[in-house]
């Protein structure tokens, strides 16, 4: 499933999981003195003490070990091999217990030695399976000294024991060994992962700085722009002025008219893409002051006022009589309003209504919606409509100038403002554009 050349060393993790995982180090001697309890009066009392003081120091070496090396620079397999030799004492440490009791144990003596046994190398596999050969270690120091006490007893009893005990071990080796597969498989799934998601990190970071340098070039570009467009519209005016005298030919006027407004409109427009870079590479700052929306609302209304008038769209307002000052760049919601109406006059048919409502949410937002009765936008299009320089291809739009930009930059603005922008459309009935601004 895994290339050796793809596949990651697993080694530190499965280093980290042993290390972390102490609880199986202090069963091993608290288990260790609930069975003195039991056998106490079985075995010597010294040979008990030493067979007891010898799993406390080896449970306490290892504890320190432990801790050592997981903050130890030693390389994970070192790591590895070190954690498996104190497992393989750990299990001769329980397998000395059935070597003790073979000259004075009883049946019930083995059978209790025998429980102990398979009950710990039972619960250390959920611990241990992190690296194979320590469990294994565990498993075969604890179990096979208790087998082979067993059969040297010889009495059928014993030797059935002995079997069973065997039997036992094999059945917890193999079934260790398709769980430590199973977590092996799953940390290299993890590693695979982990690597796929800082590559995709990577992309993504590679992408927003690309991303950041296109704006930001646009931006310079459309700033360098506007110095030789500005130059063609004051030379062309002057021109169209008489100013440095006659023109002659009245066809040479027409097309000083046309020069200077053409270069106009390019203008206008080299100045929206310059605004919408500048915001989009975060190069746009705010001018922010106390501003009287409700005036705010009304020069915006009668600035569209002729070209709704023009086009035959009805343009209405609702607006609340109790709007209070709001503080915010005045000429940048102005700008806001002016793109959010143009585009609705350039979407909305003859015949077609516009309405401006404006009025307070939850105390502390200010709420302006245009709502218009156009065509509508589809609601899997509705992202895409917010995407800077993307143009549906709408017949009645293309009949007026509008390169799709109107509608991100008023986003971005919104945005700036610490407000936020919705887009709502019902096709066949009309679009509405949302702001909503924080209210001081």
């Amino acid at each position: 499933m895994f290339s050796h050349e793809t596949v990651p060393d697993i080694a530190p993790q499965q280093a980290d999981g042993l290390l972390r995982n102490r609880a199986t180090i202090l069963t091993n001697l608290v288990v260790a003195l609930l069975s003195l309890l039991v056998l106490w009066d079985t075995l010597p009392a010294a040979t008990t003490l030493a067979w007891i003081a010898g799993m406390a120091a080896l449970a306490i070496s290892r504890l320190f070990l432990s801790h050592w090396l997981r903050r130890s620079a030693w390389p994970a397999r070192r790591k590895l091999h070190v954690f498996t030799a104190g497992a393989v004492l750990s299990g001769l440490s329980w397998g000395c217990l059935p070597v003790l009791l073979l000259p004075v144990g009883s049946v019930e003596d083995f059978a209790f030695a025998g429980f102990m046994i398979a009950g710990m190398t039972a619960g250390a596999i959920t611990a241990l399976c992190w690296y194979q050969p320590a469990y294994l270690g565990y498993l075969l120091g604890a179990t096979l000294p208790l087998a082979a006490c067993l059969l040297l007893l010889k009495e059928p009893v014993y030797l059935a024991m002995g079997g069973q005990v065997l039997f036992y071990a094999i059945m917890l080796a193999v079934i260790s060994v398709f769980y430590s597969r199973r977590l092996l498989q799953t940390l290299r799934l993890e590693n695979e992962l982990d690597r796929e998601h800082r590559r995709l990190e990577a992309t993504r970071q590679e992408l927003a700085m690309a991303q950041h340098n296109k704006w930001q070039t646009l931006a310079q570009l459309s700033h360098h722009l506007r110095t030789p467009m500005n130059a063609v519209i004051g030379f062309s005016d002057m021109l169209r002025s008489e100013v440095l005298g006659p023109i002659g030919n009245p066809k040479h006027k027409d097309y000083i008219n046309d020069i200077h407004d053409s270069g106009t409109r390019a203008l206008q427009i080299i100045t929206k893409i310059l605004d919408v870079s500048q915001a989009e590479a975060g190069m746009l700052t705010l001018v922010k002051a106390d501003v009287d929306v409700r005036e705010t609302l009304a020069d915006s209304l009668q600035s569209h006022g002729e070209a709704a008038t023009q086009r035959r769209v009805a343009l209405t307002s609702r607006v609340a009589e109790d709007l209070p000052r709001l503080l915010c760049d005045c000429a940048r919601l102005q700008q806001i309003l002016d793109h959010l109406l143009s585009n609705a006059l350039r979407h909305t048919p003859a015949g077609g209504q516009i309405t401006l409502s404006a009025d307070i949410e939850e105390s502390h937002w200010l709420a302006i919606r245009i709502a218009d009765t156009g065509p509508g936008i589809p609601e899997d299009r509705l992202a895409e409509a917010m995407t800077p320089f993307v143009q549906f291809d709408d017949a009645m739009v293309r009949q007026h100038d509008g390169i799709g930009i109107g509608l991100p930059l008023a986003r971005r603005l919104v945005e700036l403002h610490g407000g936020e922008f919705a887009l709502t459309s019902v096709p066949g009935q009309g679009t509405t554009a949302t702001i909503r601004l924080p209210l001081p």
